[in-house]
């Protein structure tokens, strides 16, 4: 059984909020339907929540119920300003509460929507408002926001399904360090001044152990200062484009990981580009916005290149290949895409393909990772306890 949380809008326009048990999703839904109301959200509560999560973050994961259940109310042809009332009196995030309040201000002061999300840029995207633009141009908003729903989940689950795979490698470094780091800082010091005091002459590795524990101890803030002052140097190094260019290149060319992260970009592109399209936004336009949406500046500035040659009358299939922007099965793909006029399924196909085979990647890196650690902290560990155990049995052998 999984336990879910409901929004539903009653037939005196109130908004009714609980959590319930199911064993799935589609089967709390027929069973919502039973009450005559009106279901505007439903999410599955997530036990292993983390902690520690940015506050920003949390805003931002808000605005897919926020998508969805206006999509719902604008389905059922209820006007915006309406909706968003009854939006703003459900809202228990006093910061999203805040947003909607104001989107709703401007609303009503003649502003489209779309120019109401461009003043809270930092939670609503560029593909957001440029998609909802698009939308109430063409008098399909309620069609658009449920597309952004879908497209808001699927990135949501995508970066939920690498993170998830990444915890335990992640739980097995620190609890590994943090074994060693409690071996040299405080048991090695302790046989240390035990030997020490026996006077006794010692195994070269426990004197190569105790001289780390010592090191460890008196200047470890040393290592510790310069680590921080490294990352913020690669920080600001990272701001000059030209670095932050050769920077994610190189990243593309690491060994296991570097394949698997031009694919996530690759499959970000694909489907953020195909949403776009898909909803109405010009082609030149939705590659400026997606080129904002990588991370890699050095397939962004890539990206910039094959825009310039498009505005010139190129193919975006032929440019992409040229550059070597994708893989050639994608090639083939959008190359069909484009000559069928059916580019913007395509670019969401091979997103689908691209998120499947990185999901599969990932676990098989994960599935490598996982035993290289064990043996390496195994080892580390075994070579620290042995090197002590033969310190102590070197005592045993003077005493008889």
């Amino acid at each position: 059984m999984s336990t879910f949380k409901y929004k539903l809008l009653t037939a005196s326009s109130g908004i009714l909020e609980g959590e319930k048990e199911a064993i799935s999703k589609v089967e709390l839904i027929n069973d919502l339907r039973k009450s005559g109301h009106v279901i505007l959200n439903i999410q599955q509560v997530d036990k292993n929540k983390k902690f520690g999560m940015s506050f920003n973050r949390v805003n931002k994961k808000a605005v897919l119920p926020f998508t969805q259940e206006l999509a719902t109310l604008l389905e059922g042809g209820i006007p915006i300003d309406r909706s968003m009332s009854i939006l703003l009196s459900g809202q228990d995030n006093n910061t999203i509460k805040n947003v909607v309040e104001d989107l709703l201000n401007r609303i009503k002061s003649g502003k489209s929507f779309a120019e109401a999300l461009a003043n809270h840029a930092k939670l609503f995207t560029g593909v957001y408002i440029n998609m909802v633009r698009a939308g109430e141009e063409g008098g399909v908003l309620p069609q658009v926001l449920k597309r952004l729903g879908t497209f808001q989940e699927r990135i949501q689950k995508v970066r939920g399904e690498i993170i998830s795979a990444m915890i335990y490698p992640l739980l097995l470094s620190s609890t590994g360090l943090i074994s060693v780091g409690a071996l040299i800082v405080y048991v090695i010091p302790k046989f240390a001044q035990i030997f020490e005091g026996m006077g006794i002459s010692l195994p070269f590795s426990t004197m190569m152990l105790m001289g780390m524990s010592r090191y460890s101890i008196r200047y470890g803030w040393i290592s510790v200062l310069v680590a921080v002052v490294a990352f913020f140097l690669y920080k600001k190094a990272m701001k000059d484009k030209k670095t932050s260019i050769k920077v994610d290149k190189k990243k593309l060319k690491l060994p296991l990981i570097g394949n698997l992260l031009w694919k996530m970009q690759i499959s970000r592109f694909a489907r953020t580009l195909g949403t776009l399209l898909e909803n109405g936004v010009p082609l030149l336009k939705s590659m400026d916005i997606v080129k904002d949406v990588l991370s890699n500046q050095y397939l962004a500035d890539i990206l910039s290149e094959v825009k310039s040659n498009v505005k010139e009358g190129a193919s975006l299939t032929v440019s992409l290949a040229q550059k070597g922007f994708l893989p050639e099965i994608a090639v083939h793909l959008l190359k069909v895409g484009e000559e069928t006029g059916n580019l913007d399924q395509m670019l969401l196909k091979v997103a689908d393909n691209f998120d499947a085979d990185t999901e599969q990647r990932m676990k098989r890196l994960v599935t490598m990772v996982e035993p290289v650690l064990i043996l390496l902290m195994g080892a580390v560990i075994g070579v620290i306890v042995i090197s002590m155990l033969t310190a102590i049995l070197s005592v045993n052998d003077i005493r008889f």
